[in-house]
């Protein structure tokens, strides 16, 4: 979800980079609304701004959506101001001006938990005695989980609670994610019925690090018994999520639903779980976002396959397996890349419906038959083929017949992004851009092996 920034003046700066207020003429106004009709921006919103030699100069707050502000006196310069939306001081540890860089962390205070959180960052050039409006896009860093409901919990059950886990620790001050450790927890309330367990207001969570694994732990006399499942996808930000599980003796059942409005889309996470083996497929029905194209392939149903796991770097049903990893409960993750790549999209750049309707196109054309879920590399996956080298990995290829190498060094891929959004990741060093046509397209799925 993108969300425009509210209004105010910012900064400026000398030729040599060095900046302050009052020693210029020239005023920046800031301006944040929100973009669609049903969408809002989470207040206070704090704004962080920054000369050439990224020295934080200024530090304001919006508290409603009905103030502005207005920074006047600057010297020209370049400016770069970086919003965070939602981000309490009594909640989050904010850097204070002095100490405040682009990368400084913002993390949750202990005991607390997180907000609607969003983040925006744009650059502005003012020249002498001139007024600049600067328009911010907010973007949301976080998901919502919205209805947590777990029925038919045995009478003799004292607490029930649900942990997610590995998600991101906190967000820098540029809108990029920090840390690799993070988890969720949160104690359910038993309701008058005496079987059924929910949560008692919404909560939000940062994104998760690759395939997110939710647990429910219910404690009984005889200690706590704790079902887990392994998400085929990662749990991205701005996304809606309704968990609703049921237990069944032996048997537990749980279905989720990521919904959205102004929100990313909707994703339906349905588990089965027994004393011994747990089981689950994913489906996902776009919103105003994306987790990741695929259409019609995109449902993970038949994405469970009962057998030994191929080897990372070798082929399989003719396409490359980019990983294998075994999971605690047995099984392997395998992530599978499409043996071939298309480029040339046709799409406006700067509309991400039209940027997604062409990609999902595409990754029909893409996918294998017999094989589901076909979907963009996220960036967890971007990142990991970075690490390895496209060279090595094309290495690999080369001893298998039929799958086209990556394009190394200067190749640009599509992705999605921290934010659900669908942007270009260069491979020689992981920077971000804006999609284009000459933007590559390789598809890839995720695949669970059980050897019983």
């Amino acid at each position: 979800m993108l969300l425009t920034a509210c209004s105010k003046n910012v900064i400026e700066e000398g030729d040599e980079g060095g900046s302050s207020i009052g020693d210029g003429n020239s005023t920046l106004n800031i301006i944040t609304r929100s973009g669609e009709s049903d969408a809002e921006l989470s207040y206070p919103i704090t704004l962080y701004v920054f000369n050439s030699s990224n020295t934080c100069i200024d530090v304001q707050t919006l508290a409603t959506s009905n103030e502005a502000i207005s920074i006047e006196n600057l010297p020209a310069g370049t400016y770069s101001v970086y919003a965070l939306g939602g981000a309490d001081d009594s909640r989050y540890t904010l850097p204070t001006r002095s100490e405040a860089t682009p990368t400084s962390i913002v993390s949750l205070r202990e005991g607390k938990t997180h907000e609607d959180l969003m983040a925006g960052h744009n650059t502005v050039v003012i020249g002498h005695d001139e007024t600049n409006q600067l328009t911010l896009s907010l973007s949301r860093m976080v998901s919502m989980l919205k209805t947590i409901e777990v029925k038919m919990i045995p009478d003799d059950v004292s607490a029930v609670s649900i942990t997610i886990t590995p998600l991101r620790e906190a967000i820098l001050l540029n809108g990029e994610n920090s840390g690799e450790s993070g988890v969720f927890t949160l104690n359910l309330t038993e309701q008058s019925d005496g079987r059924t367990w929910k949560n008692t207001q919404s909560e939000y969570m940062l994104p998760s690090v690759g395939n997110a694994t939710i647990t429910v732990k219910m404690t009984r006399a005889e200690g706590v018994r704790s079902y887990s499942y392994t998400c085929a996808e990662p749990l991205l930000a701005n996304y809606k999520i309704n968990i609703d599980a049921t237990y069944t003796g032996s048997t537990f059942n749980m279905t989720g639903t990521l919904t959205g409005a102004t929100w990313a889309g909707e994703r339906t996470i349905t588990f089965e779980f027994d004393e011994n083996n747990v089981t689950g497929d994913e489906t996902e029905e776009q919103g105003g976002g994306n987790q990741g194209g695929g259409g019609d392939n995109n449902d993970n149903t038949d994405n469970i396959i009962h057998g030994a796991a191929p080897e990372e770097g070798t082929e399989y049903q003719g396409c490359y397996v980019l990983s294998s990893a075994v999971q605690t409960d047995g099984s392997s993750l395998v992530t599978l890349m499409s043996p071939t790549q298309m480029s040339g999209l046709n799409f406006d750049a700067n509309d991400q419906s039209s940027i997604r309707a062409a990609v999902e196109t595409a990754i029909n054309t893409l996918a294998v038959s017999g094989i589901n879920g076909w979907r963009l590399p996220n960036k967890e996956e971007m990142d990991y083929i970075q690490a390895i080298g496209a060279g090595n990995i094309n290495v690999n290829i080369s001893y298998l017949s039929g799958i086209t190498p990556l394009t190394a060094n200067s190749g640009c891929y599509f992705y999605t992004n921290a934010n659900g959004l669908i942007s270009s990741y260069l491979l020689s060093n992981g920077k971000e851009f804006e999609p284009d046509n000459t933007t590559k397209l390789r598809a890839v799925t995720t695949l669970t092996f059980k050897t019983n």
